[in-house]
């Protein structure tokens, strides 16, 4: 190497020291400002985190994870029970219809009674008649004239309480039935309404509860991991330290191979032995500078990455589950509501059906005693048919009158039996009907309505924490959207300083690329110059105020001339100073 050339190689090295002075100078402001916007993007990370924790703390509480189980319960309990009134309704109105034909059929008992009445009147006033005209034979049937005025006289006010209890239940019944068949289609449509409205209010509850549930843990699991990445990017950038030191040293052995160069005179021996130092101590810095690049390289993509993620990080869905959770709580309570009307308006049903209900065991009663006497009057009719005959009988031609008055007795005692037997087959249909009646009345009972109202109360105290946890997420996710557009407005002040320390170590290869200029030139003019080295006096002159693990591993892979020993972790920042 001529002297020219000497002193060209001497000044690129003292260049190549002196930016990497200044890329350390300008790049050590950067730095501590990345640090300082990474460590309050970590505040900012924690404390959103803390808020999106508390969210999910708030609706893992067992009160609101239970209140989908309660609505649930109280709407299949509300349809249950206001569906069987509706059903109930619909078969007490058939009941009703069926007490209209009972109540034509007593009619018609009623006026078979009247008639039957007036012609014991008449017989009673024909056997006054022959008892005056027979003198003393006829006295013997005079307990018979008696007999039939009682009987006409109890047939008639018998029929007509019947009659007035027949009509006044009627007009119940009509009455009934005619609100029964007005309400009954509203009944059901109102009913088929609010199945589906419940339905459509569960399903937005289930959904907000979802949402409730879910985001705010996908929420705090992202920022987690960014968290995680913002912790690596701090706890490599931090290392820098380490770097610098690569820089320094760096600087010190372009320094020291400078001066071997200078030292080297006009003997050969002592030349190629400086020029063999300076070759390998120029190989060893290549590696440790590409070594530098790749660490920064690494820490400045995962900034960057670590960047992207905290834009993507959006407190958005946070922020509308709350107002979404209460819209459905409001539309459950809404149905609520309109489930107490419904049931209150199935309860003044109730109250007619139960006042029907109330005549019909009147009748029942009225129709009971009734048929106890017609049965008496039956029996007490056919003996004195057998009586009046006998009596007839034994008078002869003189009683003659008396006995087709007997006769006619016996007709009515005929017609008594098909009337007595209408009154047993209308007693029956009365009783099934009561029965039926009071079966059908057990949907409208207290019991059911307790059912109701305590699925309504547990719901109710469901919905309220609900809305309280709500609210709550609705205020924590307010504030964590301003933690996170805090965190995200510094990312852009990251991202300034990033893309000028990635400008300011690009200069690294360049400096590279020099030096590797002058190595290869060597190699060229000089190929013993990569093998007329001591490796041991390199290590020794070039490693001894190495304090690094990586400066180390970098200084054996270079006398090895093996590759370039991997980067360090970015998360875990670079190796450890030895000493």
């Amino acid at each position: 190497m001529n002297g020219d050339r000497k002193t060209e190689v001497l000044e690129l090295l003292m260049s190549a020291k002196d930016e990497l002075v200044t890329l350390e100078r300008t790049t050590a402001a950067e730095i501590t400002s990345v640090v300082n916007a990474f460590e309050s993007i970590a505040g900012y990370a924690e404390k959103i985190l803390s808020l999106a924790g508390a969210i999910v703390g708030c609706v893992e509480g067992e009160s609101v994870s239970s209140v989908l189980a309660k609505v649930q319960t109280l709407g299949a309990t509300a349809k249950r029970c206001i569906g069987d009134r509706v059903q109930a309704t619909a078969r007490i109105l058939e009941t009703v219809s069926t007490e209209g034909r009972v109540l034509r059929q007593l009619s018609e008992v009623t006026r078979g009674q009247e008639a039957i009445a007036l012609e014991t009147r008449a017989l009673s006033i024909l056997t006054n008649v022959e008892v005056a005209r027979l003198g003393e034979e006829g006295e013997g049937f005079e307990y018979l004239a008696r007999e039939l005025a009682g009987f006409s006289k109890s047939v008639t006010e018998d029929t007509h309480e019947i009659s007035f209890h027949r009509d006044a239940h009627a007009v119940a019944v009509e009455e009934t039935r005619r609100v029964l068949t007005t309400e009954l289609p509203r009944l059901r449509k109102e009913f088929a309404r609010m199945e589906e409205a419940l339905g459509e209010a569960l399903s937005a509850v289930t959904c907000g509860l979802e949402h409730l549930s879910g985001t705010p843990l996908q929420f705090r699991d992202c920022v987690k991991d960014v968290a995680r990445e913002i912790g690596g990017v701090v706890t490599a950038v931090q290392a820098q330290d380490i770097t610098r030191q690569q820089i320094e040293h760096v600087q010190e052995a372009l320094a020291i191979i400078a001066a071997g160069i200078s030292r080297s005179g006009d003997n050969e021996d002592e030349a190629a032995k400086e020029l063999g130092l300076a070759h390998a101590g120029l190989t060893i810095q290549v590696y440790q500078l590409q070594s530098i690049r790749e660490t920064v390289a690494g820490w400045v993509a995962q900034i960057r990455t670590c960047i992207e993620g905290i834009l993507k990080v959006s407190a958005s869905e946070v922020i509308g589950i709350g107002p979404a959770v209460l819209d459905g709580e409001r539309n459950v309570s809404a149905e609520l509501a309109h489930i107490e009307k419904l049931e209150r308006e199935s309860m003044a049903y109730s109250e007619k059906i139960q006042h029907t209900f109330g005549g019909l065991a009147s009748l029942v009663q009225l129709v009971s005693d009734h048929l106890k006497r017609s049965t008496s009057i039956r029996d007490h009719l056919q003996l004195l048919t057998f009586n009046s005959i006998i009596e007839a009988n034994r008078l002869g031609r003189r009683a003659a009158a008396i006995l087709a008055i007997a006769n006619s007795i016996k007709g009515i005692s005929a017609g008594w039996a098909q009337v007595t037997a209408q009154s047993e087959h209308s007693m029956q249909e009365v009783k099934n009907l009561e029965h039926r009646t009071r079966e059908l009345m057990e949907a409208f009972s207290a019991a059911r309505d307790a059912q109701l109202r305590e699925a309504e109360k547990e719901t109710g105290a469901g919905l309220e924490a609900l809305r309280v946890a709500a609210e709550f997420a609705a205020r924590q996710a307010q504030e964590t959207q301003g933690s996170t557009e805090k965190m995200q407005a510094k990312t852009s002040e990251v991202e300034r300083s990033v893309a000028l320390l990635d400008a300011c170590f690009g200069r690294i290869d360049a400096i590279v690329n020099q030096i590797e200029g002058v190595r290869k030139e060597w190699e060229t003019h000089q190929p013993e110059v990569k093998t007329s080295h001591d490796a041991g006096q390199v290590e020794e002159l070039f490693g001894a105020f190495y304090t690094t693990e990586t400066e180390r591993a970098v200084l054996r892979a270079a006398l090895a001339g093996g590759p370039l020993p991997a980067a360090t972790g970015s998360f875990e920042g670079n190796s450890v100073e030895l000493f």
